[in-house]
């Protein structure tokens, strides 16, 4: 049925009512996409049906307007799947630092991830793999260390209304330890540390706990980063 099979339907004798069941796409965000100045991102897509698939990536600015990679990519990505293929788009690490998100509606059967990578002279490039979160989430929530650690969020609006986001941290108890709000524009996104969203931003110091992201209206995709000195890695996150 999800690959778009006949429904048939008998109600009365000698009718024949049919529908057909198109595939559901499934609206997804990669919350951070950087590039230039030390940055690089790239997305894969992999294929796992015996159809062809095809789907546009858009890339969207901080502050909403079009994310346009180098490379004649643009701010629009189209990427065609063979049965059983994979393919990437990159957003090299060339010119000057660039950021935004990416979203995408992935077609069934069409598994995808991202990948950051930072290059800093002196030292190995240090990347992490980073997931897509769904579009359609009202509520994300994620774990977080801060005993040595520094905890960073990436906030994007993919909707098309205002969103008003409450933000609720607790430790590891549930014990309350601060709250905030930020208004997010339609299609931008926010990156901040999670400390400097609370009004006492060293009520984290040496704590780990629990924080929760809630929108009024519309939707939220958050990505979490936790950062080692010069290593990080993303903190999976849970929305719905």
């Amino acid at each position: 049925l999800a690959n778009g099979t006949v429904l048939a339907l008998q109600s009365d004798p000698g009718t024949l009512f049919s529908a057909v069941l198109e595939p559901v796409a499934t609206p997804s965000v990669l919350a951070q996409v950087a590039f230039g100045g030390g940055w690089y991102t790239a997305l894969y897509f992999t294929n796992d049906t015996a159809n062809t698939r095809s789907f546009n990536v858009n890339f969207i600015a901080d502050s909403g307007a079009a994310l346009n990679l180098p490379g004649g990519i643009g701010n629009t990505a189209t990427v065609t799947l063979a049965p059983q293929s994979s393919a990437i788009v990159e957003a090299p690490n060339t010119g000057a630092l660039n950021q935004g998100f990416a979203t995408v509606s992935l077609p069934p059967g069409v598994n995808a991830y991202g990948v950051i990578r930072q290059s800093v002279d002196g030292i190995a490039d240090q990347e992490a793999v980073v997931p897509l979160s769904s579009a359609s989430s009202t509520k994300v929530t994620l774990s977080w260390d801060e005993t040595k650690y520094t905890t960073a969020v990436a906030l994007v609006n993919p909707g098309s209304v205002a969103a008003l986001l409450s933000v609720t941290v607790t430790d590891a108890n549930g014990k309350p330890l601060g709250s905030s709000s930020l208004p997010l524009s339609p299609k931008t996104k926010r990156a901040a540390t999670l400390r400097s969203l609370l009004t006492d931003p060293s009520a984290l110091d040496g704590q780990r706990g629990y924080a929760t992201f809630t929108v009024n209206a519309g939707n939220i995709a958050v990505l979490g980063l936790r950062f080692n000195g010069s290593a990080f890695t993303s903190i999976p996150t849970t929305g719905n």
